[in-house]
């Protein structure tokens, strides 16, 4: 009787937390498709195994100037897409951690991934995705057979 009802809570709390996860991906879509109707978007993005992990998005015009900017920032599937203020009108391409001043490391760390992912492709290049924590464990494993 435990394993049947173990196993009906762990479907539970699956399904919980797809259903979490739905919505949180919703409310970044709808972010993603407002800023996509007033021009290119760059994004940038932190991840965190046991931290908060954040995205930034900025859309920009066709010279690479701000025209507004969101994040979305959290631990948990309760993380929602905030607008982000204060970079308007500035260029993507060039910000620094100077005009990051005052903001949270992870946030800070994603608007300057979103800035290098804009010169690289700018530049006619192509941003790779960094391994995750299990990619970087199976290397690992793979290199010590």
């Amino acid at each position: 009787m435990n394993f049947w009802f173990l196993l009906i809570c762990a479907g539970i709390a699956f399904m919980l937390q797809y259903l979490l996860t739905f919505i949180q991906i919703k409310s970044f879509t709808e972010y993603y498709k407002k800023l996509r109707k007033k021009g290119r978007v760059a994004i940038g993005k932190s991840r965190g195994a046991f931290h908060a992990g954040c995205i930034a998005m900025f859309a920009i015009n066709e010279d690479g100037i701000i025209l507004e900017g969101s994040y979305m920032q959290g631990v948990t599937v309760f993380a929602r897409a905030k607008k982000l203020t204060g970079f308007e009108g500035k260029d993507v391409g060039s910000l620094t951690e100077e005009d990051c001043k005052g903001l949270m490391k992870p946030l800070k760390k994603s608007i300057l991934e979103a800035s290098s992912n804009y010169n690289i492709i700018m530049a006619g290049g192509e941003v790779l995705e960094p391994p995750s924590p299990i990619q970087r464990l199976t290397n690992i494993i793979i290199q010590k057979k």
